[in-house]
């Protein structure tokens, strides 16, 4: 391919192919040994080399500089450190080279000053937070509380993590060049954005957590939902954070493995089935939806080696679009010291002490949002005594927003509520979060001229736009569930059916195996989004406390909505588990009214929350629910040693209880002993998670008839693994054996080997002839050999209390079996062997009734002195 002498490069500059390529660049082919390519590109827009920005050829400004017979058509183009260059560069005359390098070294310096800016900008934006109740700023570290993190492992445990461990998280698979996406699930309230917005203060302020992140764009999905145009991803990150387009693409070529992407709110996107059959979107400079450009981002097709953190209220639609690796988080809101350490941070310690009196809303404060509401609130004088549900603190806040400003009301309080209720409403079900100025005055008026207003809908100013949002997600919620309680009767009456009526149906799909994905998660997801709703208008059927707020405003309330709500709940009830079923305590809860709850839970065959971590709040409505119950057939729980402490006076009342942990704790013990003496509670299952590896562990812990039945074995099954399960009849030597197990762990681990199959055996059947109350014996072991003879023997003479020894091998039995019989047979026992199988147990013949009454009285006495 020869240049011609006249060829005008400035000529191209301007021609209309030049122009689209401008707009709708072509994927880059690969050089082709036999062709020669020149590629004439406009400054600073990237090549799609592989798997994003990854370099940039020289801007057209160069390229003119450069005569036809200053480059050589005849050798292949090669691109190195993003300059055109020949794949002979010794052939390069030195002041090209030297040009090159001025250029590039320009460019890097000049994306370093952007980035630099860019961290001011974002420590400037997000370092106050406003007031929930006067609107003044306060400093987001004065502010921040850190909620407590749940990692969930591959084994159905959970770890308590920090933030900091999410940055080493990104690390890491940055070193195995494997880049994950973090999911950090959390309710309403919980603290999601608060986190977010941690992780954009630390990496703009440089903490050494974030130093290895060269870039970090926060993308709100509820302001993303504003953009009506179509934009590419580079536009999209212009819009968000004020750059412009060219520095973006400045600083994204720096270093685009190095970029973390935080989808904050990815619940408050308004996806349609269509999400699942788009064709892919797979060019950064291609023009699309806001939705449809993060969705791309989720499944890697633009950046894959870009990090993700998504947060979101549900994680079904983010699981399903997450391509690669990634990791499950949960918010678990505060524990007791967090809520101390917050209160202390505004100097409340007399505060603290008198929330911490009131056991209700102590717990209560364990959801980081209403832990700042009740702060806010006790500025103005102590919060009342008698809040016992999360609606009444709702309402007990607004009572006294409307007690400070009823001076400045421009309207009746009835009518001021229901506007609010009516925009809360528009919101919920259009999946809303941020208004136009115009839509507002429209329906509530402009709150510049409320003071009451003024302190629930704030002004934010997006891309040159006023919006406005409530001060909390939280608060649109409960306004909608007010406006549904102020509404007449029949059109208070329809809009409460039509929201049952989505939500269960969002909850039927959720269960269906082999549903449509692309039709059941958006009405799955918009169900999970309107729960909350229901809650609230649970509390406001509340009869202790509510009824003074509408009367001391003179509101009319609809008065069938309660028996809609119960009527729903007692349906619901028995279909569904899990997390549901979790819903439908919080709903009990919030109602308080003993004798439904009671009515609705004796009639249910089993509870199960085995599939979810309880956070405090939700163990403080378990023992509600359960107190209000004489008994509970069967229930199932995934407890912390925390939980356990909460909830173990009321577990009593359970007739059969399974629970999932990570280690017995002294609770369990309690529970063990209770199960043993079979009043209520006659079958308790503890299944432990902590077991990792091939190391020898305790597995579950059973107790039925007054029998406990430890399992001992590993989590990973080898051919010289070692597999027990032990009856015993007394709960302190259940407590010693799992000790013994896990010292052995300890030892295996800490000796960086495992114990050999033998070595592991003959431990055990040592350690078992100090077991007082030993009923039963069966092990699984590799192979059995004429080393384990002896310590068989010594077992059955040690422990009188032994009535059954069973042995099964996964190997053929390498040892002298008839030698073995002969023994036993000496000692008043028998042995059957059968395939790769030996089973033994005493001789009732060789017994007398009196030298088994002595044998029995023997055992007894000896349990009796362990005791």
């Amino acid at each position: 391919m020869e240049v011609p002498d006249d060829f005008n490069f400035s000529d191209l500059a301007d021609s209309p192919e030049l122009k689209r390529r401008r707009k709708y660049p072509e994927p880059q082919k690969q050089a082709d040994a036999q062709e020669d390519h020149l590629a004439l590109l406009p400054p600073t827009v990237p090549i799609k080399i592989s798997h994003g920005f990854k370099k940039i050829l020289p801007t057209i400004e160069y390229c003119q500089q450069l005569t036809p017979h200053s480059l050589s058509m005849t050798e292949p183009i090669t691109q190195t450190s993003g300059a055109v260059v020949n794949s002979s560069d010794s052939s390069k005359p030195e002041y090209m080279k030297k040009r090159s390098r001025e250029i590039y070294k320009r460019q890097d310096l000049g994306a370093q000053d952007i980035v630099h800016q860019y961290k001011l900008s974002v420590k400037k934006k997000y370092e106050n937070v406003l007031s929930f109740l006067c609107g003044e700023q306060e400093t987001f570290s004065a502010m921040y509380t850190e909620p407590v993190i749940m990692q969930k492992n591959a084994n159905g445990s959970f770890k308590i993590i920090s933030v900091s461990e999410l940055f080493q998280m990104f690390l890491m698979s940055e070193l195995f060049d494997d880049p994950i996406t973090i999911i950090l699930q959390g309710n309403s309230g919980s603290g999601k954005s608060t986190i977010a917005q941690k992780i954009m203060l630390d990496w703009a302020s440089e903490a050494i957590s974030a130093s290895f992140l060269n870039l970090v764009f926060y993308l709100r999905c509820e302001e993303l939902m504003c953009i009506s145009a179509e934009m590419n991803l580079i536009e999209l990150l212009s819009y968000n954070c004020g750059l412009t387009s060219d520095q973006i693409s400045q600083m994204l070529q720096q270093s685009p493995e190095k970029v973390l992407f935080i989808i904050d709110g990815f619940d408050k996107l308004r996806l349609t089935q269509d999400i699942y059959q788009l064709s892919p979107y797979a060019d950064p400079l291609q023009e699309a939806p806001p939705e449809v450009i993060l969705c791309a981002l989720l499944r890697g097709h633009i950046l894959p080696e870009s990090f993700l953190l998504v947060t979101t209220r549900t994680k079904e639609t983010v699981n399903k679009l997450l391509k690669g690796q990634s990791c499950f988080t949960e918010i678990m809101g505060f524990y007791e010291k967090e809520v101390e350490k917050y209160f202390q941070k505004f100097s409340f310690i007399k505060a603290y002490y008198s929330v911490m009196a009131n056991e209700t809303l102590f717990t209560t404060c364990s959801i980081p949002v209403i832990c700042r509401i009740i702060v806010e609130r006790v500025k103005f004088g102590a919060v009342a005594s008698g809040l016992k549900t999360t609606t009444s603190i709702y309402v007990d806040f607004v009572s006294t927003l409307l007690k400070i400003h009823c001076q400045g009301l421009s309207r009746s309080v009835p009518t001021l509520l229901r506007s609010l209720g009516q925009l809360a409403e528009t919101g919920m079900l259009e999946q809303q979060v941020l208004f136009e100025e115009k839509s507002l005055q429209e329906t509530v008026s402009d709150p510049a001229y409320s003071p009451f207003l003024c302190n629930f809908l704030f002004k934010r100013r997006i891309h040159q736009e006023t919006m406005f949002r409530f001060m909390h997600l939280s608060f649109q919620e409960f306004f909608t569930a007010l406006y549904y309680v102020l509404l007449d009767e029949e059109e208070s009456q329809r809009k409460v059916r039509e929201l049952l009526h989505t939500v269960e149906r969002g909850w039927a799909l959720s269960c269906w195996s082999d549903r449509d994905f692309s039709i059941a998660d958006v009405e799955v997801r918009h169900a999970k989004l309107l729960q909350p709703v229901i809650l609230f208008l649970c509390g406001l059927c509340q009869k202790e406390w509510i009824p003074s707020f509408f009367e001391k405003h003179n509101m009319a309330v609809s008065i069938n909505i309660e028996t809609q709500l119960k009527e729903w709940l007692n349906q619901c009830s028995p279909r569904y588990q899990n997390e549901h079923m979790l819903f439908i305590l919080h709903c009990l809860y919030e109602l308080h009214d003993k004798s439904f709850v009671e009515k609705v839970l004796e009639g249910l065959i089993l509870i199960d929350l085995s599939n979810i971590p309880l956070k405090m709040t939700d163990c403080w409505v378990l023992k509600y629910c359960l107190q209000c119950c004489e008994h509970i057939r069967n229930l199932k729980l995934h407890v912390t040693s925390d939980n356990l402490k909460m909830l173990q006076p009321e577990l009593y009342r359970c007739k059969e209880l399974w629970l999932k942990m990570d280690r017995i704790s002294d609770d369990v013990v309690g529970l063990i002993s209770a199960a043993g003496k079979g009043k209520i509670l006659n079958k308790l299952i503890v299944k432990m998670l902590e077991n990792s590896g091939s190391v020898f562990c305790p597995e579950v812990v059973s107790v039925k008839n007054g029998d406990i039945m430890l399992s001992v074995g590993s989590s990973v099954i080898t051919e010289t693994s070692l597999k027990t399960e032990l009856t015993l009849t007394c709960p302190d030597s259940l407590i010693s054996t799992i000790k013994w197990v896990k010292l052995q762990k300890e030892r295996a681990l800490y000796s960086y080997r495992y114990f050999g199959a033998e070595e592991e055996e003959v431990r055990l059947l040592t350690f078992l002839q100090s077991v007082s109350d030993l009923k039963k014996v069966c092990l699984q072991v590799s192979s059995l050999t004429n080393i384990l003879a002896p310590y068989i023997l010594s077992l059955i003479q040690n422990c009188p209390s032994l009535i059954e020894l069973s042995i099964n091998s996964r190997n053929k039995f390498l040892l002298k079996i008839q030698s073995l019989k002969q023994s036993l047979k000496q000692m008043g026992w028998i042995m059957t062997v059968w395939r790769k199988s030996m089973f033994i147990q005493p001789d009732a013949k060789r017994f007398t009734k009196v030298e088994l009454k002595i044998k029995r009285e023997k055992s007894d006495s000896k349990s009796k002195q362990n005791v």
